[in-house]
């Protein structure tokens, strides 16, 4: 039988160290061993502005095998910035170069697309929508909507114009996978038929992370040891509001064994490093991504981790470095109004604790509990651990997907 051809479009993917790059790395990998014929069409690295664009991508276009994927690399203009104008070449740039590398990949069976249309409507427009061919329009944030709220766009015209492309897509997909039920909702409320609509979360290999010891060469090379790590890993973006981890910090300075560790990079970085430099805390330390193969260590390092949204920001779905957090087997404190998908998920997994946003006060009351309660850290890890190994596993989302596609393929 003729192996199913199946084409993924997605800006980040391996070696990068973009949120959404572990997810459709582990999905196309599996869904290789599934025997399906998987082509990725994606940027160069470029998501750690430290390590901006590698050798190879001075070059328009490259193609390798990833452990069985083909790879079609292609140009993207990196930003060290989050300048509009630099973000909208950033789209612009993949979009055309994206388009261009389709020219180069067999004619697929089925697209699985990364939203939104920013990231991934022309390419999306020419490989599926022209040829009617079924695709998959995989939701892991809601345009305009995140826009508006990050109050990056003000115009109702502006607004109006977004949201009629997205539905544009949302129309002519075969089916639409989101990563929540507050995505769900979101869009049938936007008159989306619940019939095309799939939850499917962001799921984490739990092999790759897993519980490790705490004193390993990261933590010695950061000289840490000894010390209770608060750490945050991930994106330091404007929506994170990790300046209350910056005021945390403050409140607990004459905690000697306190140390607050921030890893990644992100638009907010240099203003952070400049606050907490002004605000002569010691006890803050700054550090850029590291290499795939490190990150179970980076988890490793934490006593505790925190994720962190800004008051205004409505967290319809899981930040997918909460599934690492989990797997890592390490508590979580979360910055998040209570009828939020991760306050929920915290509950139900007893796994952490939640704080308002905005409250360095009650995030410094939750981190002293944690110092002085190791028993609690322990065993609010493991329920972390059991939780995301039953429910979130990288097998339990590379399964739906696989399922979703043979019914998708079927019908055509």
């Amino acid at each position: 039988m003729t192996r199913t051809k199946v084409l993924v479009i997605t800006p980040q993917y391996a070696p990068d160290f973009g949120p959404s790059a572990p997810i459709y790395t582990a999905l196309c990998e599996d869904l290789q061993k599934f025997d399906y014929d998987v082509t990725v069409i994606t940027g160069f690295p470029h998501y750690n502005s430290l390590q901006a664009q590698p050798q190879t991508s001075r070059k328009f276009y490259h193609e390798e095998i990833l452990n069985g994927v083909r790879i079609l690399r292609t140009y993207i203009y990196a930003v060290l910035k989050s300048v509009l104008w630099q973000r909208l070449l950033y789209h612009a740039t993949y979009n055309i170069s994206a388009t261009v590398a389709t020219l180069q990949a067999k004619k697929p069976d089925i697209v699985l697309a990364d939203a939104p249309t920013l990231w991934s409507g022309l390419p999306l427009l020419v490989t599926a929508i022209l040829p009617r061919v079924p695709f998959i329009y995989i939701v892991h944030d809601i345009y305009p909507d995140v826009l508006v709220r990050l109050g990056v766009i003000t115009s109702p015209v502006l607004v109006n114009m977004i949201g009629r492309i997205e539905h544009f897509y949302y129309d002519r997909s075969a089916q639409i996978s989101v990563l929540s039920d507050g995505f769900r909702e979101n869009l049938m409320q936007k008159g989306v038929s619940q019939n095309k609509i799939t939850v499917i979360p962001a799921c984490v290999d739990v092999e790759f992370i897993h519980p490790l010891l705490k004193v390993n060469d990261l933590c010695k090379k950061w000289r840490l040891e000894g010390k209770n790590v608060v750490l945050y890993a991930g994106n330091i973006g404007f929506s994170q509001g990790l300046e209350i981890m910056l005021d945390a910090a403050q409140l607990l300075i004459d905690h000697s064994n306190i140390v607050f560790v921030l890893v990644g990079e992100g638009a907010a970085k240099s203003t952070l490093e400049s606050m907490a430099e002004d605000m002569h805390l010691s006890n803050v330390l700054f550090f850029s991504f590291q290499p795939r193969e490190d990150v179970p260590l980076v988890y490793a390092l934490a006593d505790v981790c925190l994720v962190s949204l800004r008051r205004n920001i409505v967290a319809e779905s899981v930040p997918s470095k909460t599934y690492s957090i989990m797997a890592s087997g390490r508590p979580i404190i979360a910055t998040v109004h209570g009828d939020t998908e991760i306050a929920q998920l915290i509950q139900r997994s007893r796994c952490g604790l939640r704080v308002e946003p905005e409250n360095p006060a009650a995030l410094a009351q939750a981190i002293i509990y944690f110092y002085t309660n190791a028993s609690v850290r322990v065993e609010m890890g493991k329920n972390g651990r059991d939780y995301v190994v039953e429910h979130y596993s990288r097998r339990v989302a590379s399964e739906k997907y696989f399922h979703l596609i043979q019914s998708i393929v079927c019908r055509e």
